[in-house]
């Protein structure tokens, strides 16, 4: 059994592929530092203009000395702590809004029209609009129950 080139060219290729990646993961360690290699010292020309801010970045500030920083792992001395007293607002009892009637259509299906919460509802007797049941509408008055209380509107006269 003869062997020809194109049997050894597809593991030549694949050796030559491996050796190249190797060399390659070398030299990027090598760069880094990684395993303690040494590094190839890259010189770095720095442009002027950053020669103020490279000279602020060396500087120390000596209000940030490790002697100045407490060990949170340490008892601190306990301090006596004053209770925080925050002024109390005296809120006045101020009556929750109420529906107010504005008109009356009375025929055989008697209707009202309630302003509430800045909009117009058209009522009828069993209806329901926001949280009020509309109990029940006369000449005068509209009745409405908001869960136990009941709320009687009165229409108003023209002179008031």
């Amino acid at each position: 059994m003869s062997r020809g080139p194109e049997a050894w060219l597809p593991p030549l290729v694949a050796i030559v592929v491996l050796i190249t990646a190797g060399t390659q993961t070398v030299a990027a360690l090598r760069v880094t530092g990684a395993f303690g290699w040494q590094t190839d010292a890259v010189p770095v020309a720095v442009p002027p203009a950053y020669d103020a801010v490279n000279r602020a970045l060396d500087r120390r500030d000596p209000r940030l000395a490790l002697a100045a920083v407490r060990d949170p792992f340490t008892a601190r001395p306990t301090v006596a702590v004053r209770p925080l007293v925050r002024p109390v607002k005296v809120v006045a009892n101020v009556a929750p809004p109420v529906p107010i009637l504005t008109a009356i259509v009375w025929d055989n299906d008697p209707r009202a029209l309630v302003h509430w919460k800045d909009r117009d509802w058209t009522v009828r007797e069993g209806g329901l609009f926001d949280e009020f049941l509309v109990v029940s509408i006369t000449r005068d008055q509209v009745s409405l129950r908001r869960g136990d209380a009941t709320l009687v509107l009165q229409r108003r006269n023209l002179g008031d």
